[in-house]
């Protein structure tokens, strides 16, 4: 055997070895991902739940939370306030979803969770009144769009229709 044959075979070895660290490194990217997106899916379900918690837990609050929703003049000044601070809290969540949603950190699945919650508070007049007045402005434009959708989808599917 002379050198150019030992010297092709190296090659060919070091080759295998290459490919073999390649797909070892592809199966590390994949876990990670796959890792990343459980930590997502997990971390925004549980700040929805605890924000749910904390309906449940004060019925006060969680007057004040239904009413709102339906009618904003059915609450007091003090009352509005603590519902425009609960809108706000629970559209930021909404709006840190659909950013993961849009970045590929949560899959369409898991958004649609939270998307139907969205679409729960919006279907409340006193919700869309608040988003207009105050939320939109503190919504960034990709977001105000998403949920301005949302709301004509929501209106246009409760027209009724003539047959």
């Amino acid at each position: 055997m002379n050198w150019d044959a030992i010297g092709a075979i190296a090659e060919l070895i070091g080759a295998l070895g290459v490919i073999a660290s390649l797909l070892y490194l592809a199966g590390q990217v994949r876990a990670s991902a796959r890792a990343s997106a459980v930590a997502a899916k997990l971390e925004s379900t549980g700040l929805l739940n605890k924000f749910i918690d904390l309906l449940i837990e004060n019925p006060e609050l969680s007057d004040i939370h239904m009413r709102g929703i339906i009618n904003l003049d059915a609450l007091t000044k003090e009352e509005y306030l603590r519902f425009s601070n609960m809108s706000l809290k629970a559209f930021w969540f909404f709006s840190a979803s659909h950013f993961q949603f849009r970045e590929g950190s949560i899959s369409e699945e898991d958004f649609y969770e939270h998307r139907m919650v969205l679409r729960y508070w919006l279907r409340g007049q006193g919700c869309r009144t608040w988003w207009a007045k105050f939320g939109r402005l503190s919504m960034s434009p990709v977001f105000r769009e998403f949920v301005d959708a949302e709301i004509l989808d929501i209106l246009e599917a409760s027209r009724p229709t003539l047959s």
